[in-house]
């Protein structure tokens, strides 16, 4: 069953999506961050980051809030472009 799977994809059910994005509200709620904000965070995290490493692609950062047991987690995914290393 799992090649199938991979080659039509597995559906989330409904229940599950709508959980996570409730998680998603209610820890935006907590931390008291709107998705403006989220967003000027990301655009000045982009900036800083950028500025001191030249291989990340400032457009494919990704920024979430992740709700954990005892506290919650702000969490950025930076892809580093590779360079090709002269011999």
């Amino acid at each position: 069953m799992s090649f199938l799977d991979a080659l039509f994809g597995k559906r989330e059910r409904s229940s599950d999506v709508a959980r996570e994005r409730l998680l998603t509200v209610l820890v935006h709620d907590r931390v008291k961050l709107t998705p403006d904000m989220m967003e000027q965070l990301k655009a000045d995290l982009s900036a800083v980051i950028a500025r001191y490493v030249p291989s990340v692609d400032a457009g494919a950062i990704e920024v979430t809030l992740l709700r954990g047991e005892a506290v919650d987690h702000l969490k950025a995914d930076i892809p580093l472009r590779r360079t090709p290393q002269k011999l």
